[in-house]
C-alpha cells in the first residue's frame, strides 16, 4: 500500500482511469503488450469510497462484498490534476500497476484525495470441474514425483505415479465439506475422527493414508504449488509408500477462507 500527500480536484474523478490504465499499459517503464486494461468495477468503486471515508481496507472490501484473491490500494492526498497524477504513478505505482494478475480497478476521487484500488477477483473452479481439477492435481503432483525433490531437511528421489481413487474422493469430499461448514484448516472433524477413520468409513482397507489440507487457494497450480512449499505436505506428496490419491474441494464465498482442499493418500491392503 501506497500513501502520498498530494490533492485531487474532484473535476478529473472522471479521467482517473484513463490515467491510470495509460501508466499501466503504455507509459509505465515495466509495461508489456500482454498486459490489459484494468476493468473498472463498482464493488472496488464503492470500497475505494469507503476507504476515502475512514473505512479499513479489509474492511471496505468485505462491505463492498468484494473477495479478492489480491489487492493493492494507492492513496494519493492534496490537489493534482491528470498530469500531476500520471507523474506520481510512474514515480512509484509501476511495479503495481504492470502486475498482470491484477485485472480489476476502483477509483474514488474527492476534492482531497484520490483512492485507487487495483484487485483481481476470487475465481476459484465451480463444482462442475472437479474431475478436471482433480485431474490437473494429480498431473502436478506426479510431476513432482517424478523429478524428485527436498522437502525440508529430506531428500525424495524420484517416485512411482499416483493413481486415482474413488474412495479415497469420497473421504475427501466429506472432509471438505466439514472444513467449509467449520470455516477452519483441520485434520481433526469435529467428532474427534482423523483421516484414517475416514478413509475406514469410506470403505478403503488401507496399509497406509495420509491427508493434506489447504484453504483459500484458486486453482489446482495453486494448491499444489502450497503444498510443496510446505515440508509436511511436500513429504505427503512425494512418499512412495502411497500409490493411490484423491482431492475434493468446496467452494462457500460466505466463509472467510472462500474455498477448502482436502486430498488424501492411501496404499491399499
Amino acid at each position: 500500500m501506497a500513501i502520498a500527500s498530494f490533492a485531487y480536484a474532484s473535476s478529473v474523478s472522471a479521467s482517473a482511469l484513463s490515467v491510470v490504465n495509460e501508466a499501466r499499459v503504455r507509459d509505465c517503464p515495466k509495461s508489456l503488450s500482454k498486459v490489459q486494461s484494468l476493468k473498472p468495477n463498482a464493488k472496488l468503486n464503492d470500497a475505494a469510497k469507503r476507504i476515502q471515508q475512514g473505512m479499513n481496507y479489509r474492511d471496505a472490501l468485505t462491505r463492498a462484498k468484494y473477495r479478492a484473491d489480491q489487492s493493492s490500494l494507492t492513496h494519493f492526498q492534496g490537489a493534482m490534476d491528470d498530469a500531476t497524477l500520471r507523474r506520481m504513478l510512474l514515480k512509484g505505482q509501476c511495479d503495481t500497476l504492470t502486475d498482470a494478475g491484477l485485472t480489476e480497478v476502483g477509483i474514488y476521487a474527492s476534492s482531497q484525495d484520490v483512492v485507487i484500488l487495483l484487485a483481481a477477483p476470487f475465481t476459484p473452479p465451480s463444482p462442475g470441474d472437479d474431475r478436471r481439477v482433480q485431474q490437473q492435481v494429480l498431473d502436478a503432483v506426479n510431476l513432482a514425483r517424478s523429478n524428485g525433490r527436498r522437502c525440508g531437511t529430506k531428500k525424495y528421489g524420484p517416485s512411482p505415479a499416483l493413481a486415482l481413487n474413488d474412495q479415497l474422493l469420497k473421504a475427501a469430499t466429506g472432509h471438505a465439506r466439514e472444513l467449509a461448514k467449520r470455516d477452519l484448516i483441520s485434520h481433526q472433524s469435529a467428532d474427534g475422527s482423523s483421516e484414517a477413520d475416514r478413509a475406514t468409513r469410506a470403505g478403503y482397507a488401507w496399509t497406509f493414508v495420509g491427508e493434506n489440507v489447504a484453504a483459500g487457494q484458486n486453482s489446482a497450480a495453486e494448491v499444489v504449488a502450497s503444498w510443496l512449499d510446505s515440508p509436511g505436505h511436500c513429504r505427503n506428496i512425494m512418499d512412495a509408500d502411497f500409490t493411490q490419491m484423491a482431492v475434493a474441494y468446496v467452494v462457500d464465498p460466505k466463509q472467510k477462507l472462500g474455498i477448502y482442499w482436502v486430498q488424501m493418500f492411501g496404499r491399499p491392503k
